[in-house]
């Protein structure tokens, strides 16, 4: 982080006189639109330099979505944002369960990342780079995740906020995120972004270079982005102790600095080290050490090219790649053991006569700090290469084909609590644990150090395609179009390592064949007095899985114009989500609970107070099945004749999503008769064998004693989701005496989101479980020759939850949360020196906006952006 060092004290200062020099040049603005004569320039269509493009939601060139809502981010509109990152530009997007946040992948080092889209899971939205799938390169899932692309090489982003999966396959639930990257270009540019925060500081380089030629172009871009991390601590708006509010103090109790309970009081009183006196206690916020925003740095280089061979054949090509590495401070894992006064380091509470104590501690004196560190590095490669043929009749044939492959190296340092039991059983101080200082042997201190979780990933996608598009014939409305296709792909993942002591080793593959098809019907033109300009879409496709079968899945969109200024639009289909491999193939564990223990975590109310010795199992199941969603959606988009600058748009949708994967919780398994298969009380010894020969024993004891519930608690499709709601948009652009203005409100309501762990399980209301009703992103800008201003405020609606109380459980609504970002951009003199560059000041949350107050959960209500008011300097110069 040396290079963020040597910047912060130049940008604290360099931001205040570049506010200066932006209000200047505010008031010497030309009153001609410069920037929109530039952008028309720059915006120069495919269609006009003879190529015909593919939109995202179809596979026929030059036709969009018909029926869907596509959401779009241009290339001005991503220099405006000034995203230093890809994660950067999901956050401005209110659909994204990213908005107004920080997108990283999960703070263990194993999740993706790839936020969602409604609030449903980011496995129900599938990202694509080019119209092209991604690899996975998390350790816990194998979902696809968003790419790293150098911002400087997105063209554009699109979003189509439907079901997809008859086009593209599986994962495409909620929509489809599209990144586009620039085709032809020539010349050089690069882009230096330098931010500062409380605690917090950001540095991000871009480049790209690229020459156009005569039937042929090739570009290269590179990004290197750094940040520092931000810990629980550094945010004093993070409280535990919920008391004042009708809440529980949740500050822990196992502390640096001990507690100790003794027999005597029947472990009744507590005593807090040193001083060890009665009715005292240690309270301690454990999530203060622990990191809310990671430190993260990242390589990624991006390159394509096409060479016309002929005037009917062309090749192309294209590869990304990224390396990132995420440091990660995690607290220490608290602990609690018994100690005797056989151990040496035993320290009784004065005048207790204790001879035996239940000592709460958190292990910094073992560890030599207050954090563990894990570590996540991800190298990841997506290729795609073809090959074009321009045919009779103005039909395409495409043959393609792509090569991705990760690399992900995880490690998560732990306690090894057999070690520590022993330890803590120690009779010398060669043996002994000393839980209230520093005395622990450095033998025992490694020996209960050496426990980690060590994760190394290989995941290679491989996949061959054709695909053959064109007209059909003429219609009333126009030409008919098709497109067919076929795919054949091949997954792989490999894992080694350990889980502690536990090896993990997995081999998966699948193969996965499909055919797809898609049919433009232009049914009616302008001629027609009723039905004007009506257009409809059939598509589908047909996914065979080695694994677990084949899927089917069609859908329809409708389109129609009735008059010049409205569009009403239709779509229904269907849309699915194959297992995740892991989620297939997984290490199984068999994990033993005695029966004092099943009381507490897997209580079985059929047996009263007589609870049982439990086994259960965790991890993939090999007869998982797709989840499934019907989807449908119907919309409006408005663009008045008599105010041909506003835009209007709104969309219903709605989405059933069944046969969710995932673990039902101890609450219900054993009363929810959809859960009577996997719930084996009194097992044989047949059934025990058979099921145990599947997993790995993770602390089963041996022997094994009588067990009297087995518990089959791997992954199962058991789940259902059901959510509609509204997205929405209005912008309006108008022509002033000093240049032009813009306004723009876009945004997602959702009116319904029930939830249910089985079909036969209760409904739950999401909306009242910490899922935002409503999001919403609302522009103001102006521009005015070589200066543009342009005003952000983000709001995201406030949650309704629940939260624990003395005597049981209460409801409570947080507040919304709502932020200002500040852009202020300055085109320099456009000659010598300062020629082709430009400079931008970035405030996001301008009024540093804490988040809205939760009586748990650290005192947080929903999602929020810990990074505070961020002040950012880029400089941008053409060549």
């Amino acid at each position: 982080m040396n290079t963020l060092k040597s910047l912060k004290k130049f940008a604290l200062s360099g931001s205040s006189i570049l506010a200066c020099m932006q209000i200047a040049g505010i008031a010497m603005a030309q009153t001609t639109d410069a920037d929109a004569a530039v952008s028309a320039a720059e915006d120069q269509t495919a269609e006009e330099r003879g190529d015909t493009i593919v939109v995202t939601g179809s596979s026929i060139r030059g036709v969009p979505p018909t029926g869907s809502n596509l959401i779009s981010v241009d290339r001005n509109s991503i220099e405006t944002i000034a995203a230093a990152t890809t994660a950067d530009l999901l956050t401005t997007v209110p659909q994204l369960n990213s908005f107004n946040s920080v997108a990283t992948a999960s703070l263990d080092g194993f999740g993706s990342f790839a936020p969602g889209m409604r609030g449903l899971p980011a496995s129900a939205t599938l990202p694509l780079m080019n119209g092209h799938r991604l690899v996975a390169a998390a350790a816990n899932e194998t979902n696809p995740d968003y790419p790293f692309i150098p911002s400087i090489a997105i063209e554009r982003v699109e979003i189509v906020a439907d079901g997809a999966s008859s086009i593209y396959g599986s994962d495409a639930v909620a929509g489809v995120v599209n990144f586009i990257t620039r085709k032809n270009f020539s010349g050089a540019e690069v882009s230096v972004n330098y931010g500062v925060a409380d605690e917090y500081q950001a540095f991000t380089f871009n480049g790209i270079i690229g020459r156009e030629w005569d039937g042929g172009s090739v570009l290269a871009a590179y990004q290197y982005a750094e940040n520092s991390n931000i810990t629980g601590g550094d945010r004093d708006y993070r409280i535990l102790d919920f008391t004042p509010f009708g809440g529980i103090d949740t500050r822990g109790t196992s502390c640096p600095s001990p507690n100790v309970l003794v027999d005597s009081t029947f472990y009744a009183v507590n005593y807090a080290a040193p001083d060890l006196a009665p009715g005292t206690t240690n309270y301690c916020d454990n999530g203060a050490v622990a990191d809310l925003v990671p430190d993260s740095r990242i390589h990624s280089l991006f390159a394509s090219g096409h060479q016309d061979l002929n005037e009917n054949v062309t090749l192309w090509g294209e590869i990304l790649y990224s390396d990132m590495r995420d440091e990660i401070r995690a607290a220490p894992p608290v602990q609690a053991q018994f100690i005797t006064s056989a151990n040496p380091f035993f320290q009784a509470p004065p005048g207790s006569g204790a001879t035996v104590e239940y000592v709460q501690f958190r292990p910094d004196n073992l560890i030599g700090d207050d954090h563990f560190l894990n570590t996540d590095e991800r190298r990841v490669g997506n290729s795609s290469f073809g090959v074009d043929f321009s045919l009779p009749h103005d039909l395409n044939l495409s043959v393609y084909g792509t090569y991705d492959w990760a690399e992900n190296d995880a490690f998560i340092p732990s306690i090894n609590t057999a070690a520590l039991s022993a330890a803590a059983a120690g009779t010398t101080t060669d043996t002994a644990l000393d839980p209230f200082g520093t005395m622990t042997a450095p033998a025992v201190v490694a020996a209960i150090l050496d426990s980690s979780t060590t994760v190394n990933i290989d995941q290679v996608t491989k996949l061959a395609a054709v695909k053959l598009d064109g007209p059909l014939g003429e219609l009333p409305g126009g030409e008919m179009k098709f497109a067919i296709g076929a795919e054949a792909r091949r997954e792989t993942f490999e894992q080694s390592g350990f889980v502690g002591a536990t090896p993990v080793p997995e081999d998966l593959e699948r193969d996965i064949t499909s055919l797809y098809g898609e049919l433009f019907i232009p049914i009616t033109g302008d001629g027609e007095s009723v039905f004007r300009n009506l257009s409809m879409s059939l598509s589908g496709r047909h996914d065979d899985y080695s694994d677990f079968g084949s899927t089917t899945n069609p859908k329809i969109g409708v389109n129609w114009t009735p008059t010049d200024s409205l569009n009403l639009r239709g779509s229904y289909g269907t849309s699915f989500r194959a297992p995740g491999m892991r989620q297939v193939g997984a290490t199984v564990g068999a994990y033993y609970l005695d029966a004092a223990n099943s009381a507490v975590f897997a209580n079985d109310p059929t047996r009263g107070l007589a609870q049982v010795n439990t086994v259960y199992l965790l991890g993939g199941n090999s007869d998982l099945q797709p989840e499934e969603a019907t989807t449908y959606s119907f919309g409006a988009d408005f663009n008045p004749s008599f105010l041909p600058d506003l835009n209007a748009s709104v969309t219903y949708y709605n989405i059933e999503y069944t046969e969710v994967i995932g673990t039902p919780s101890a609450a219900i398994v054993f009363t929810d008769p959809t859960f009577a298969s996997i719930v084996y009380r009194d097992p044989t010894p047949t059934e025990l064998s058979d099921l145990l020969s599947i997993a790995v024993p993770v602390n089963l004891p041996s022997p094994l004693p009588a067990i009297g519930n087995l518990l089959d608690l791997r992954l199962n499709n058991f789940g259902i989701r059901e959510t509609d709601g509204l997205d929405f948009n209005v912008n309006y652009r108008w022509t002033t005496d000093f240049g032009s203005v813009f306004a723009d409100v876009t945004g997602n309501y959702i009116l319904h989101y029930d939830s249910q762990q089985s079909p036969a399980a209760p409904v739950a209301d999401s909306l009242k479980l910490g899922i935002p009703r409503s999001t919403a992103r609302a522009t103001l800008g102006a521009v005015s020759g070589p200066v543009s201003v342009f005003g952000f405020v983000n709001y995201r609606a406030g949650i309704t939850n629940n939260f624990s109380t003395p005597t049981g459980v209460s409801s409570y609504d947080a507040n919304s949360y709502t932020t200002a970002d500040l852009r202020v951009s300055w085109r320099l003199p456009d000659s010598g020196a300062t020629q082709g560059a430009s400079l931008l000041l970035q405030v996001d949350n301008i009024f540093d906006q804490d988040p809205p107050f939760f009586p748990a959960t650290d005192g947080i209500g929903g999602q929020y952006n810990p990074i505070g008011r961020y002040v950012a300097l880029n400089i941008r110069k053409s060549f």
